[in-house]
């Protein structure tokens, strides 16, 4: 920019000057041309050596240039080959700048000439016949080329150094960027690309990344700790089922209702970690393709419908309290989970009559309440709804329903918590009709 701006500058300069004296810039560019090419001899003799393409103008019918040359005493000593006859001798500034440009009559017709004094003070007048604005123009183009070339070339090569410079400062941070993400891995998964001084250009490419390696991250820890804690809770079941099968190889007889029953504790353990680990992953990375208009309603029955066999096995009833009309957008096979998982709770781990009611929080369109309540106990750690922890270590519960109803809650915008203050066991979940701008 620079290069091209100086150039502009200077071009329009000379430009403009061009366009205010074309045909004397011509004569004095013609005047200049001649001297450099005139070599007089100490004999007096006159030699004009143009190039090629120059020296045609002056000679034959077709040449619109001309020049004469007089001597220290006005005599005229030379004259280009296509005049019969000298151009008038016009006096010359003494400076050795160039005369006025005048127009004057004389063979071969109207032409305009100046006049200027040479290194030994010979005088030389040029002329020039039937100007042509075009070509006159295209002629001062031509010689000044070479100055604009000189202006041009210093110009590009302090651009081009500065433009190194520039480049070099302004992606330092970037390269510092570059570095920060080499360094983000398994072995150090809270680094993070700082973005104070990076180019506004690249910022949000920086907090997009950022929030990709948090999501990651965030992946990474559930993954973590769904491995350990996985380890650690299957440990014990698969050392009891190893334990009964060596002593039924050691009496030779297998108990086959135990064996089924640790199985099926195994089973649903492991049914369960996977379905966590599911709802966990789909915490963000759930969007509004995910989610439909569920009614809560048919939700709720449906799931106390698939447990009606076991609570009335267990001589216990399911009352249900919830508005027809309860609508909301969320993701049907989740909540349904965690509506089966509350029920389950408090059939396996309460006592008496279980009760579900839902009621919409200030009007329908803020969201709705759940509630599940048994005749169990009142005072209840809400660390119960962290994965393995049980009310009574010798439940025969895995210790997951609870983390499930409180992840399904979380992906839908809202929380589970206990009731605290009353004489029963009361879970409540908030679920707002809309989450993230679904």
């Amino acid at each position: 920019m620079l290069g091209l701006g100086g150039a502009m500058i200077y071009y329009y300069r000379e430009a403009f000057a061009v366009g205010e004296h074309l045909e004397e810039r011509t004569l004095q560019s013609q005047a200049r041309e001649l001297i450099s090419a005139l070599t007089i001899a100490e004999t007096g003799a006159i030699t004009v050596s143009l190039p090629e393409d120059l020296a045609t103008l002056y000679t034959g019918p077709e040449g619109t240039s001309f020049y004469s040359l007089y001597d220290k005493e006005g005599r005229p000593v030379a004259r280009s080959p296509n005049l019969a006859k000298e151009l008038p001798l016009i006096e010359a500034p003494a400076s050795g700048r160039f005369g006025p440009m005048s127009f004057i009559n004389a063979e071969p017709g109207y032409i305009i000439v100046l006049s200027t004094l040479t290194g030994d003070r010979h005088t030389l007048v040029v002329g020039r016949s039937r100007p042509d604005e075009d070509a006159l123009a295209f002629t001062v183009i031509e010689e000044e080329l070479e100055g604009l070339f000189y202006v041009l070339v210093p110009f590009v090569l302090i651009s081009l150094m500065i433009i190194w410079l520039i480049t070099e400062w302004s992606l330092r941070p970037v390269a510092r960027a570059c570095e920060q993400a080499r360094a983000i891995g398994p072995g150090n998964p809270a680094g993070r690309i700082a973005t104070e001084w990076l180019p506004t250009e690249i910022r949000p490419l920086a907090d997009a990344a950022n929030g990709a390696v948090e999501r990651l991250a965030k992946a990474y820890a559930v993954e973590k700790r769904l491995t350990a804690d996985a380890a650690h809770e299957l440990r014990t079941p698969l050392s009891v089922l190893n334990l009964r099968l060596q002593q039924a190889k050691m009496k030779n007889m297998v108990d086959w209702p135990t064996v089924e029953r640790e199985i099926a504790t195994l089973n649903k353990l492991v049914t369960q970690l996977l379905d966590l680990a599911r709802k966990e992953s789909a915490e963000h990375d759930r969007d509004a393709s995910s989610m439909a208009l569920v009614n809560l309603s048919r939700l709720v029955r449906e799931a106390a419908a698939m447990l009606l066999p076991l609570a009335e096995e267990a001589s216990r009833t399911i009352e249900i309290g919830v508005p027809d009309s309860a609508q909301m957008r969320g993701q049907p096979d989740d909540l349904r989970d965690m509506m089966r998982n509350l029920i389950e709770n408090a059939l396996f781990h309460g006592r008496g009559r279980i009760k579900v009611s839902a009621w919409p929080v200030d009007n329908p369109g803020h969201g709705f309440v759940i509630e599940v309540e048994d005749e169990g106990v009142a005072a209840l750690d809400d660390e119960l709804f962290t994965r393995f922890r049980k009310g009574n270590s010798s439940s025969s519960g895995t210790g997951l329903g609870l983390a499930i109803v409180r992840q399904v809650a979380r992906n839908h915008g809202g929380e589970a918590a206990f009731v605290s203050g009353t004489t029963v066991t009361r879970v409540r979940v908030y679920l707002p009709t809309s989450h993230r701008g679904l």
